[in-house]
């Protein structure tokens, strides 16, 4: 059960797909699934290399479009695109996600274009990163050049990272390019998204967390792009004209302090099936940096989503005192679950039709 749930929250994050575009996942270490076939069967010849955030796209057929790890694009004959090629022979040319960010790439489609595609991607935003700006990372707390990251093992620029927390970015698809097989519109690739006040410095270094997700607006022809960044929701409405690049911001409970960074940026955000409701992961509110120690002190936190307006309100609080990581909505989105570790490694589930919702957990499995 524990892998199923992680499998389906590493992978869908878009709550308006059409029949047959959640068809074909790819993901992990060249692991795929099919659901083209009755039982579902596993897939062989993916290319993707990732330990977290990726996307596949399919059409309402069920046949595989392109799929990402937030650096680099596959098309549907697992090839890279030229325009989204991250160790490309022009040097690093891909996209600005990360293969240690929750949610680093996350593919949905135009909502009246049928032959364009929004991919987007939010970095992880590394503290040794911060240290550097504006300059390239990893740099120590004095700003000093360093070799590799401080608290992951033999990791180094480019391999991976490139050195920049990078935020919320989007890059466009058209399919129509390479005789139908798909590549990056060059003029639309890796256009940031502010989610941060320009302002604020140390807002600035860091400028947005690992969190993305995306609903169906309410007429059916819109789709809203969700993002957090400390104690806000930043929502971004696509519609026929493209994307509005001024968010609806929504300021709620918790406040995830940058101070907690990187580890205070992890966590899946996820959205209802009919997209009222938003379910969010935050793993820690306190880490030390130098120790690398992880206070257990996250959250799960659920909360009303207005896919008219793109407002986020009514923060309940499911439950604290964890450090949790995925999150899903059952189905028919009358239950919620997260996977977290509250002293053992655990799945628990919330019924939302309880009152308080807080009060129905009940663990599936440890």
């Amino acid at each position: 059960m524990n892998k199923i749930i992680f499998l389906f929250v590493s992978i869908i994050s878009f709550s308006g797909f059409a029949q047959g575009e959640a068809n074909n996942w790819y993901f992990g270490r060249r692991a795929g699934l099919t659901f083209n076939t009755n039982p579902p069967s596993a897939l062989t010849d993916g290319q993707l290399n990732t330990s977290e955030g990726c996307s596949s796209m399919s059409d309402i057929n069920g046949d595989l479009l392109m799929y990402t790890d937030g650096r680099t694009i596959w098309d549907k004959e697992h090839n890279i695109m030229p325009g989204a090629d991250y160790f490309g022979t022009n040097g690093l040319d891909g996209l600005n996600g990360d293969p240690s960010s929750t949610s680093s790439g996350l593919i949905v489609p135009h909502p009246t274009e049928l032959n364009l595609y929004y991919v987007f991607t939010v970095d992880e935003p590394h503290h040794d990163n911060a240290n550097a700006y504006p300059n390239q990372g990893p740099a120590d707390e004095d700003g000093n050049p360093i070799p590799f990251y401080t608290d992951v093992e033999s990791h180094f620029v480019p391999q991976d990272d490139d050195g920049f927390n990078n935020g919320l970015n989007y890059t466009i698809v058209d399919m129509n390019l390479r005789g139908g097989l798909g590549d990056v519109v060059p003029s639309e690739k890796n256009i940031q998204l502010i989610t941060y006040d320009t302002s604020n410095l140390e807002e600035v270094k860091y400028k947005a967390s690992e969190k993305i997700t995306a609903v169906r607006g309410s007429d059916c022809n819109s789709v809203w792009l969700i993002t957090h960044f400390k104690n806000k929701y930043y929502s971004f409405l696509i519609n026929e004209f493209g994307i509005d690049p001024t968010p609806v911001i929504s300021q709620v409970i918790p406040n995830i302090p940058t101070s907690s960074y990187r580890r205070g940026a992890i966590g899946y955000l996820k959205a209802s099936p009919n997209g009222d409701r938003l379910l969010v992961a935050h793993f820690t509110t306190s880490y030390d940096r130098n120790s690398q120690d992880v206070g257990r002190d996250g959250s799960v936190y659920l909360y009303d989503f207005n896919n008219v307006t793109g407002v986020v309100s009514n923060s309940q609080k499911l439950v604290d005192n964890c450090n949790p990581y995925g999150v899903e909505f059952s189905p028919n989105g009358t239950k919620v679950y997260a996977t977290l570790d509250d002293g053992e490694n655990n799945i628990y589930q919330w019924n939302l039709e309880s009152t308080p919702i807080s009060n129905s957990k009940f663990k599936i499995q440890n």
